[in-house]
């Protein structure tokens, strides 16, 4: 039996676990790894010195992972114009030095406003959407009702807007819905 038979033979009986182990080199890319098979199998039949094959699974497995990263070497060289500015042209989503200027300024504004409100009201407030306690929670927590919690951190949501102008302009409050916590 020629070297060529042999090949072909183990590649036909052994083709399962030849490209689980392609993969396996490859990072698991099975297509990637039977592409490869298929490919080293097609440039070995067009040579005449398979004779001297001693071990032609190992000799097909290296063809085969040789392939593969020719292959894949050849496909990173071919990147079109259109990605690589696609590339140079991504949104920066990062905030600048303006914007970052602001968030502070905004936040040392609610800061305050936080340090303005009423003991209760900043504690529910802070609870409620910092922390997520629900209004019953709250009401348990502070002996008081739930429509009473809710009137609280409504009132205080809405102190917080009227020391923010900027964040009242940027977001679109609906009455009793932005501070209705249930």
């Amino acid at each position: 039996m020629s070297s060529l038979q042999q090949l072909k033979r183990l590649l036909s009986e052994r083709y399962d676990t030849l490209k689980a182990q392609v993969a396996y080199k490859l990072g698991g890319a099975s297509d990637m790894a039977g592409d490869a098979l298929h490919d080293a199998f097609v440039q070995l039949s067009s040579h005449n010195n398979l004779d001297q094959v001693q071990h032609p699974h190992s000799y097909l497995l290296t063809s085969a992972l040789h392939t593969a990263i020719d292959q894949l070497r050849n496909d990173a060289r071919w990147v079109s114009t259109a990605e690589i500015d696609a590339l140079f042209e991504l949104p920066d989503h990062h905030p600048g030095p303006e914007e970052q200027l602001e968030a502070k300024q905004q936040l040392q504004q609610l800061m305050q406003a936080l340090e303005a409100l009423p003991a209760r009201q900043c504690a529910l407030l802070i609870d409620a959407r910092v922390h997520g306690l629900s209004s019953a929670e709250l009401a348990q927590k502070w002996n008081i009702s739930a429509s009473m919690v809710r009137r609280e951190i409504r009132q205080a949501h809405q102190f917080c807007l009227q020391a923010l102008p900027q964040a009242e302009q940027k977001y679109v409050v609906k009455k009793n819905t932005a501070c209705r916590y249930e």
